[in-house]
């Protein structure tokens, strides 16, 4: 405390002091004696002493005020709760280290701003609530808040605030004192609490606690509530009503019991018990009990708790797993995976111990059940393996099992299930050398079609040429007659021929259709033409309407729809005498504008066959669709044809995308309809353009210089003579070997090659003829292919091996004149001819 009179005596030897140092004595010591005089500076010098003990005695008080200062500092600082002063507003007025370490903000930045921005938003209203509280009232006021770091994160922390009083403070000026304290790990250890406790409130187990005294169980201390599930509440066990004991189903009691007491004595302190219990209503429940054991320094059980958990319907499904495993028909094992890596045998059903007997359990699966060092289903991402072949040794010998093979997640097990399949890999492997036998007779049947194909249509080459060449000459009505129904008859059997091969085509899947540009009418009425001798027989006549909305070029396959349209013209033509067969064709859905757009569909056109002909039963209506099908020999004998016509028209409509029908009656004729659909080209052709099609029977071709390469004497001559007749020059050979030799002397502008020869085959020769180190520029000679065969795929196959063009056999002069067209318009960029 301060001491006035102290203040005052050391003012009054002050000024002593400074009188005897300047040796101005006051007035009054002039008249002092000498005694006086020393009794003066006797008393100066006492007080000096005096005050110099006071000056050590300060110098010692001001050390320990530091010391204590310093030592309040660190306890401020390093307090395990922060501490905040804040004002009447909640800004921060001084913080410890220990506060600021907790919101990771340095003092110097948190000094003047507010506390409650650093509290999460939805507690502000609860902070500033509590402060009002505390000024309010002047009582401590504590709430737990959650308070947000710098860095974002978010921790419980407990406030409590306080009027700060302070003698150093003008009253009007009040301050705040407030405590933080991390209560985080408290927070958190509650909401673990309350979230166990809600889970086990929840789960299908209860938890149940009592004590042991003198051995046996005493009243129970505590039982989680949903004790309710099994019908019995809290209260029941608790009030001492109902003990531990009375729950286990009588029958399971004294082994429970057993149990109880066999691990006590054993020093074990946790273990799991299966038994069943008796609910409130007297329904059984089967339960697993995990049992914890509590005990004294002794070592003797005080306390025993346990979490019973119900398993009834996981104990019902094993048990229906097992009636299902037992009375499977299957073999079904589970296999154990040894730690040296060894499979064994841990459990078969009896349909597995039936196959491999019941002394393989415990044993390695290796010899007997798999034949693989490492099962697949280890190897397997999934661990699942199904249909996995494997042959096993059973009781009977070698058989192949089916595998379905999963590993069990988690556990070093594997269940396999099995499905003998010897005797269906014996038929697999019969069918398998069926089928190898099949499609060899498959390919001897096309080799033999091919075969036949070239070597029917070889001579009928030269008949049809022969008759041709005929015709030219001289003759006599009767003559030309007779020459005229021989051309009938071999054009008839020429049709048989293609009707065969077209057949195989569509049996083995191989028709394809074509797409390009074709002018409809034109197409039909070349069709119609081919037949006008036929009609002309028989007093029939042909008649083609086409519908104006029609249009005049499409996209599509013009040989196809020809070959279905001359196939009902045909059969229209057998069965009428003396009638008409008119061949009409019209839209069958809106065509697009005249805007020059195309249709976002295809251009569907319906097509129709009339005839006055005999017409068709109804019983038979379906039937004459069918391959090999006619109508009674009694009434078409005198037609003739293999009853192909029609089923591969109606395969080939329907391989366009439309449908073929008929309807007909009985004496008045028939009328045979299909629909198709077809693309419009890109851009219209303008007018009196036509598609790029083969060129018309009157088409001229210029005169060439022509290399006829024809093993077959007839043929050549043949050949020779019809492209004489157009102006060729024609030069013939009959080897390949003889063509290479006259091509590396004389140039031509084209050659026309047979395919299959003696000796170089066309495809051999025409590799040696592009050799331009050997021919020069005689190796860019245009060679059309001329060939008997006419199976699907031919003519790819000719180009691919770098022949020009091709022209089947027998040859049709109309494609012969077309090939040589399209030769003659690009042979005069390849090299110039005499």
């Amino acid at each position: 405390m301060h001491d006035p009179d102290s203040d005052e005596m050391l003012a009054t030897l002050r000024r002593k002091a400074e009188s005897l140092a300047t040796d101005a004595l006051p007035a009054e010591a002039a008249a002092m004696s000498a005694e006086a005089l020393a009794r003066l500076v006797h008393e100066l010098r006492v007080n000096q002493i005096e005050l110099e003990l006071q000056n050590e005695e300060l110098r010692r008080t001001q050390s320990e005020l530091a010391q204590t200062r310093d030592r309040y500092a660190n306890l401020y600082d390093f307090a395990p709760a922060g501490y905040f002063t804040l004002d009447t507003r909640g800004v921060i007025l001084e913080a410890n280290l220990k506060g600021s370490t907790m919101l990771g903000i340095p003092r110097t930045e948190l000094i003047g701003k507010p506390f409650g921005v650093r509290v999460a938003r939805l507690d502000q209203t609860a902070f500033h609530a509590g402060i009002g509280r505390t000024l309010d009232t002047g009582l401590p006021q504590t709430l737990e808040v959650r308070l947000t770091r710098r860095d974002g994160s978010r921790f419980y922390a407990e406030l409590t605030t306080e009027i700060c009083t302070s003698q150093d403070l003008p009253p009007a000026q009040t301050t705040l004192r407030m405590m933080v304290a991390d209560v985080s790990l408290r927070c958190e250890a509650n909401e673990t609490m309350r979230q166990a406790s809600l889970i086990l409130e929840a789960s299908p187990a209860y938890l149940i606690r009592y004590p042991v005294i003198d051995g046996d169980p005493g009243p129970v201390s505590f039982v989680s509530s949903n004790i309710a599930r099994f019908g019995f509440s809290r209260e029941d066990l608790l009030s001492g009503e109902r003990s531990p004991r009375s729950l286990v189903h009588p029958e399971d009691l004294p082994r429970v019991e057993a149990a109880l007491r066999d691990q006590a004595a054993s020093g074990r302190n946790a273990f799991a018990l299966d038994y069943r219990i008796l609910t409130k209503n007297g329904q059984v429940r089967h339960v697993t009990d995990r049992v914890q054991f509590t005990r004294n320094a002794a070592g003797a059980v005080i306390d025993v708790q346990g979490l019973v958990l119900d398993v009834t319907e996981s104990v019902l499904a094993r048990r229906d797993l097992e009636t299902v495993l037992d009375s499977a028909p299957i073999p079904i094992v589970k296999v154990r995976l040894a730690e040296s890596g060894d499979r064994i045998l841990e459990y078969q059903n009896p349909a597995a111990e039936r196959i491999f007997g019941p002394m393989n359990l415990g044993k390695s699966c290796k010899a007997y059940l798999c034949n693989k060092e490492t099962c697949p289903v280890l190897t397997d991402a999934s661990g699942l393996v199904r249909d996995r072949e494997c042959s096993v040794t059973t009781l009977d010998g070698e058989r192949i099992m089916y595998k379905t093979a999963r590993k069990l997640p988690g556990a070093p097990y594997i269940i396999e299930a099995m499905i003998d399949v010897t005797e269906l890999m014996r038929t697999r492997e019969r069918l398998t050398k069926a089928m190898e036998a099949s499609q060899t007779a498959n390919r001897a049947k096309s080799q033999f079609l091919a075969t036949m194909s070239h070597e029917i249509r070889t001579p009928m080459n030269g008949i049809m040429g022969m008759l041709e060449l005929a015709t030219a000459t001289e003759l006599t009505p009767e003559q030309h007659e007779y020459i005229d129904l021989a051309r009938q008859s071999a054009q008839n059997l020429l049709e048989i021929i293609n009707d065969i091969l077209d057949f195989s085509r569509v049996e083995a899947g191989r028709m394809e259709l074509a797409r390009r540009p074709f002018a409809v009418r034109a197409t039909l009425e070349g069709c119609l033409r081919l037949f006008d001798g036929l009609a002309a027989r028989h007093g029939n006549s042909l008649v083609l309407a086409v519908d104006q909305a029609v249009p005049k070029i499409l996209i599509g396959d013009p040989g196809r729809l020809a070959q279905v349209v001359g196939n009902l013209i045909s059969n229209g033509l057998k069965f009428t005498k003396k009638g008409t067969v008119r061949v009409t064709v019209a839209p069958v859905m809106p065509l697009p504008g005249t805007d020059g757009r195309q249709p976002a569909a295809p251009v569907g056109l319906l097509f129709s066959v009339a005839d006055d002909g005999i017409g068709i039963p109804p019983d038979k209506q379906e039937r004459i669709f069918d391959y090999f099908t006619q109508l009674d020999a009694s009434l078409n004998r005198g037609a003739g044809g293999t009853g192909l016509g029609l089923s591969i028209s109606k395969s080939l409509v329907e391989l366009m995308g439309g449908r073929l029908w008929v309807q007909s009656t009985p004496g008045q004729g028939s009328t045979f309809f299909f629909n198709a659909p077809f693309d419009l080209p890109e851009k219209a052709p303008q007018h009196g353009q036509t598609p790029a099609t083969a060129p018309t029977a009157g088409a001229t071709v210029p005169p060439m210089s022509i290399l006829l390469v024809e093993d077959n004497f007839i043929n050549q001559i043949v050949a020779k003579r019809l492209l004489e007749r157009r102006g060729h020059v024609v030069t013939a050979v009959d080897s390949g070997a003889a063509a290479l030799e006259l091509l590396a002397t004389t140039p031509f502008h084209c050659v026309l090659m047979d395919v299959e020869m003696p000796g170089l085959s066309g495809p051999e020769t025409l590799a040696q003829l592009r050799d331009p180190a050997r021919f020069g520029e005689a190796a860019q000679t245009p060679v059309v292919a001329l060939t008997a065969h006419a199976l699907k795929g031919y003519r790819e196959r000719m180009v691919e091996a770098g022949f020009d063009d091709y022209v089947p056999k027998p040859i049709d002069m109309h494609e012969l004149d077309a090939a040589l067209t399209r030769i003659a318009n690009g042979a005069g960029s390849r090299t110039d001819r005499p």
